[in-house]
Parts: C-alpha cells; sequence; structure tokens
C-alpha cells in the first residue's frame, strides 16, 4: 500500500470506533486516500476477540473484566464474538458456567443492541482441558464432579450443556456470509485435522473473502515469532498456508497487544489474540522478566531484577471487516483506554508484510534533548535509573539496551550488557512514558574504575534509538571489604 496521507493527514473514527486515533498500517503509516474510503460506513461484519480468560472462583475481578469486555462489543454493535480457548482456569466445570452466566447477562439468547444476534466463537484451550490436573488432581471426588475433562466423554457433555449448542472438535458457523471456523484443544494431536476439515468444509467458505480460523495455541513460525512460547506443532501452518484468505486467531501466549509483531503475514494471516487475564512475561534474555523455556535457555544466571507485574493491564480487541481490509482495535479492559492507533491490514496480503519488510519501514524512539541517566549505589547493587524515551511516528520504545563500558587510559571496554522491557511496554501508551531502571551487579563488573553507562531504546522490531549515558566510578562503589578481598 502506499503511505500518502489524506489531504487532513488522518482519518477519525470517532464515529465508528469512539477514537481519535488514526488509521495505522502496523507500521506508524497512515492510509491512502483509497483505503481510508473503503472503511467508511458500517462495516460487512465486526467481533469482538478475547482470549485467556482464566475464570478462577477465588479471583471475582476476574468475572467483572469479562462482563466490561462483553458490554463494549455489545455497545459496539458486534456480530459475534470469537474467545480463543482457557476460559476456565482450573478446568472447573463451575468456572465454564461462570463464563456462560457472563454472557448471558450481556447477551441474553444471544442478542445484543436492538435485538441483533451475536455469535458464540468459543473454544477450549488447554487449561479447560487440563486444569483439573494441575488444580484439583489431589481430590478425586472435586474432579469427579467438576473436571471439565474428567472423562473423555465429558467435554463434549459440559459443553453442549453449558453453552446450548452442538460440540465438535472443529466447527464452522457462518456470521453475515463469513466463515468461522473454530479448533477445540482435545486430548489428541492438536489439530492435525485441521487439513481434512477445511477440505471438507470447503463450499461454505467464499474464497473471494476473507474467513476466520481461531484455536488456542499459535500456528508455528506465525505471529510473535518462531521464538513464540506456545505455538502449535505446525499443522495449522501446514493446512492454512493453502488458503491466503486465511486469518487466524490464536492466544496461549498472553504477549500484548502493544507489540506490533501481534500480526504475521505471509501464506496467511496470523494474529496474536492477548489475554484477558495478565500479559505473558516470557521473553528471554530481558531482565526485569521470566524468561522463555520455549526458547533460547542457554542463561542460567539468576536475574538481579524481579519480573515486572503484568496483570494490571488485559487485553482484547475489536474487528471490523470492510471487503479485503481488517480494522482492528485493541483496547485495555482495565482502564478502558485505546493500545494505540488502530491496524489496518489487508487480506490477502498482496505485499512483502514480513517482520524484515516491516522492520524496515520503522522508527527508532529517542530520549528527548535533556534526558539524562542516572546511577547510584542501592542495597549494594548498581541502579542504572533512566527517564521513558519518546515515540516517534509512532513507533513506541519496547525495551532497553544498557552497557556498562570501562573507560580509561583512551580505551573503552565493555564489561556487561543487558536488557530490560520499558515498565508500561504492555500498558496504554501515557504521554510522559515510564521511566525505567537496570540492575547490575559489582561482580559483573571485574575491572574497577570509570564506567560509562549507556542507555538505548528499542521497538519492538528492534530499531535502536539514540543512547544517553552516565558516568560512575565502579571503584568506589566497591564495598571496603570487598577491596580488601581482592
Amino acid at each position: 500500500m502506499k503511505n500518502n496521507t489524506t489531504s487532513s493527514g488522518a482519518l477519525s473514527r470517532r464515529g465508528f470506533f469512539g477514537s481519535m486515533g488514526a488509521f495505522s498500517l502496523l507500521a506508524g503509516t497512515r492510509l491512502a486516500h483509497a483505503e481510508a474510503t473503503a472503511l467508511s460506513g458500517e462495516p460487512d461484519v465486526r467481533f469482538g476477540v478475547l482470549s485467556d480468560v482464566h475464570l478462577n472462583h477465588s479471583r471475582p475481578d476476574d468475572h467483572d473484566t469479562l462482563v466490561k469486555a462483553f458490554e463494549y462489543f455489545r455497545d459496539r454493535g458486534v456480530d459475534g464474538v470469537i474467545v480463543a480457548g482457557d476460559i476456565a482456569d482450573c478446568g472447573r466445570i463451575s468456572e465454564l458456567r461462570r463464563f456462560a452466566d457472563a454472557w448471558k447477562s450481556v447477551f441474553p439468547g444471544d442478542r445484543g443492541l436492538g435485538g441483533r444476534h451475536v455469535e458464540k466463537l468459543f473454544i477450549y484451550g488447554n487449561h479447560d482441558i487440563w486444569g483439573m490436573h494441575w488444580s484439583i488432581k489431589k481430590d478425586p471426588e472435586l474432579a469427579r464432579k467438576e473436571g471439565i475433562a474428567f472423562t473423555d466423554e465429558r467435554p463434549a457433555q459440559v459443553w453442549e450443556e453449558v453453552f446450548g449448542e452442538p460440540y465438535s472438535d472443529f466447527w464452522i458457523k457462518n456470521v453475515k456470509g463469513f466463515a468461522f471456523i473454530g479448533g477445540h484443544w482435545t486430548k489428541k494431536d492438536q489439530f492435525d485435522g485441521l487439513e481434512a476439515f477445511l477440505a471438507a468444509h470447503a463450499k461454505e467458505i467464499d474464497p473471494a473473502k476473507p474467513f476466520f480460523y481461531t484455536q488456542h495455541s499459535h500456528p508455528k513460525d506465525t505471529c510473535i515469532g518462531p521464538w513464540a512460547w506456545g505455538r502449535d506443532n505446525g499443522a495449522s501452518t501446514r493446512a492454512l498456508s493453502k488458503h491466503p484468505n486465511a486469518v487466524a486467531f490464536s492466544g496461549h501466549s498472553h504477549y500484548p497487544l502493544t507489540d506490533e509483531r501481534t500480526v504475521w503475514q505471509g501464506a496467511f494471516t496470523s494474529i496474536n489474540t492477548a489475554s484477558l487475564r495478565y500479559c505473558s512475561q516470557d521473553l528471554s534474555l530481558r531482565e526485569n522478566l521470566i524468561g522463555n523455556a520455549h526458547s533460547f535457555t542457554g542463561e542460567k544466571r539468576k536475574h538481579l531484577m524481579k519480573p515486572l507485574e503484568t496483570s494490571n493491564s488485559r487485553h482484547g480487541m475489536l474487528v471490523s471487516v470492510y471487503g479485503e481490509l481488517l480494522a482492528i482495535e485493541r483496547r485495555d479492559f482495565v482502564s478502558g483506554r485505546s493500545l494505540g492507533d488502530d491496524w489496518t491490514i489487508r487480506v490477502p496480503c498482496r505485499e512483502d508484510r514480513s517482520f524484515a519488510a516491516r522492520a524496515k519501514e520503522r522508527s527508532a524512539p529517542q530520549f528527548a534533548a535533556d534526558a539524562k541517566v542516572e546511577v547510584a549505589v542501592e542495597n549494594g547493587l548498581l541502579a542504572v535509573h533512566f527517564p521513558a524515551a519518546k515515540t516517534v511516528k509512532k513507533c513506541r520504545v519496547f525495551e532497553y539496551e544498557v552497557t556498562a563500558t570501562l573507560v580509561e587510559d583512551g580505551v573503552d571496554l565493555v564489561q556487561a550488557q543487558r536488557r530490560v522491557v520499558a515498565n508500561d511496554f504492555h500498558m496504554p501508551e501515557s504521554p510522559e512514558g515510564a521511566p525505567g531502571v537496570c540492575l547490575f551487579s559489582p561482580d559483573e563488573l571485574p575491572i574497577k574504575g570509570h564506567t560509562v553507562f549507556s542507555v538505548r531504546p528499542l521497538e519492538c522490531f528492534g530499531r535502536k534509538g539514540a543512547p544517553i549515558s552516565g558516568e560512575f566510578d565502579t571503584a568506589a562503589a566497591v564495598p571496603k571489604e570487598e577491596k580488601a578481598k581482592s
């Protein structure tokens, strides 16, 4: 798509989504006039998308957030709601019933405002099927009474009883002329039957329109990246790659909708749904997150920083379809705020929208001209404090690279380098941003002396902004007893 703007420079969608943000093409650019015009009026179909609700009997606020999300979708006039699994946190029937009760309270009789029919587009996730093994297996009677998957037959029986509709491992529904397909998490090999199901239902899928597929885990090597936590065995990627008009929605990983790698477009389109419970901490090699056991596991060093609290932002999206264009609104249901400009993508994709191509279009976030780095000794550690970097051309800071360099006798010697994600990487953007900190142990800097601590901001595809730095004499920071040992 071309990146020229309309005469006003942006197209307001206050009338459609209640948002002041301009459309973007996943790279901080604005829509061409033709695309902006195509996105006017009523969409062909509009639906909400949630995943990983994780309703738990001990957390009533989970239910409240779910109702808030349903109400938002109802008020926006959706024709259906996708929920991509992990409805019940502990695999309990009572948790699934709580979800159904929330749905009925907002969409009684599957009806929205004005009697509009709203289709249930739900699937089981791994917590729904396996959750009882983690949470209630030590209580056989409770497992027998409450376990959704206590027997092989029970998931289907419970689904039909709770949701009042037939169960099958894969299902297909027609919503306003668009095919919606779902694949439940089962005890069998995951999604190996998708290719045969698509072939069997080919006449129900209009090749001239996008169709929408939902499963719990990410199709392998698609959205977020090949290192992403929670990807499947590759069966769905193989099946969907034959259908350029396919749009897959998947959860499981909890990666936030503030990360533009949420959308992957190759042979088909794959979109990460994020989570209505908490945003993922599964990012390897970041000092303030827990890491990812499904990708790089070579770092054995214990992190000095506590993982960020990420349950303070719970994400969902509203998708409006205008022909080949999908307009995606991202929303945080804790604050009730937008997570950024609405995304617009074309399906099928007609140009190179790979991560590499999109990365070239990005701009690096930058620090303000007066930004400073402050270094201090705190609890025996070196704390490097810095302000938030500023968004540039709609590309916000995702993380920071912090480097400790010994500078003595005209020689620069890098002794340590760390990555920390921005403290608000998963939150709605604020004008001031969130200041950051990175901790180093004096032991990590074996050569003591005049040290420069530099900080560079990075956006989600890795584009680096200019560094700011602060100086510190690490020799003065070493306790006397440690000096004596040396």
